[in-house]
């Protein structure tokens, strides 16, 4: 989401508090929003495009959503896969807002928004294997692969993967040490990246990794030229990762604590615009929504650190672990 210089050059953060959809102030109250500079912003925006203000902040976020969808687009269509079989997973202070907006206009089975979404890429950071990459450029063609090279450059990507392991403080028993290399056909100016076993590299080894490169490649762009011979294959970079292991906390399901439904977590309504115009819509505390709870939309989530829209259509559930789940009404 961009905040920019809101009111004088409008952003996202003014069009979705004009419409309603978050509350005048993020963090619960410590960044208070002007929803009056929002409205003068947007409406001079309007003015310009002949439009009205509600209208003006709707195409706004539409744009916006379709921007986020082309970015989806970008890392599943354009490989071979179809979004319709995924769950979006929409987390920072921003994804959830527009989550129910791309599983409209990308056809996907539902969004997921975990617990404190704003946190979730910390949360990743202090969790997630410490990883270290090495890569060393070394255009050869396989049939005139000099193996004494490859190896003497894993051998030197290894020692450095391992010292900066040890400085960390990782015993050698717990580190792991990965090879790859990128490859591609003779004349292609995309590679694709392939494993490459530890040892010593033979020809043999050489050519398993060239049987796995073909079979990465058809399974990346659905061909390959595995059996003909007039087909050069190159060995672009020589890559070693270092990882670390983090030991992570277990997630636990959470409990029902609270009695009643999901109207125990209701804090109050306000006017949301939808395509349809505004509309009375109640506001839930998330941190008061449980497990096995439910809500149809439209309606608001809010939490410290987020504010989701469950989009009239969506239903919104919380699974076991307190994720939100948007899913299409039936």
């Amino acid at each position: 989401m961009c905040y920019g210089h809101g009111g004088r050059e409008p952003t996202v953060t003014d069009a979705t508090l004009v419409l309603g959809r978050i509350p005048p102030h993020l963090l619960g109250g410590e960044i208070p929003l002007d929803a009056s500079v929002a409205q003068h912003g947007v409406a001079a925006l309007a003015e310009s495009l002949g439009l009205d203000v509600h209208r003006t902040a709707a195409g706004v976020l539409e744009i916006a959503a379709w921007s986020q969808a082309n970015a989806v687009r970008q890392v599943t269509v354009k490989r071979g896969l179809d979004v319709r079989e995924y769950q979006l997973a929409a987390f920072g202070g921003s994804g959830p807002l527009q989550a129910g907006k791309l599983v409209d206009i990308l056809g996907l089975r539902g969004a997921l928004i975990p617990p404190d979404p704003g946190n979730v890429s910390a949360f990743g950071l202090l969790t997630v294997d410490i990883k270290n990459d090495y890569v060393t450029t070394a255009v050869q063609r396989n049939d005139l692969l000099d193996l004494e090279r490859v190896n003497a450059v894993y051998t030197r990507l290894e020692d450095h993967a391992r010292g900066a392991l040890a400085a960390e403080g990782f015993a050698s028993a717990a580190m792991l040490v990965q090879r790859a290399a990128d490859m591609r056909y003779f004349g292609q100016a995309w590679e694709v990246r392939v494993d490459v076993p530890g040892g010593v590299v033979d020809r043999n080894t050489a050519d398993q990794v060239v049987g796995d490169f073909h079979a990465a490649h058809e399974r990346t762009y659905g061909y390959s030229y595995r059996g003909s011979h007039d087909q050069h294959i190159e060995w672009v970079n020589l890559r070693v990762m270092g990882i670390g292991p983090i030991q992570r906390p277990a997630i636990q399901p959470r409990s029902r604590d609270l009695p009643g439904g999901p109207e125990r977590a209701l804090m109050g309504r306000r006017q949301v615009y939808f395509e349809d115009g505004f509309v009375e819509t109640p506001i839930f505390a998330r941190q008061r929504l449980q497990p096995g709870d439910g809500l149809s939309g439209p309606a608001i989530v809010e939490e410290f650190g987020s504010t989701t829209v469950v989009f009239p259509g969506l239903d919104a559930r919380v699974d076991d672990f307190g994720n939100l789940l948007l899913e299409r009404s039936a």
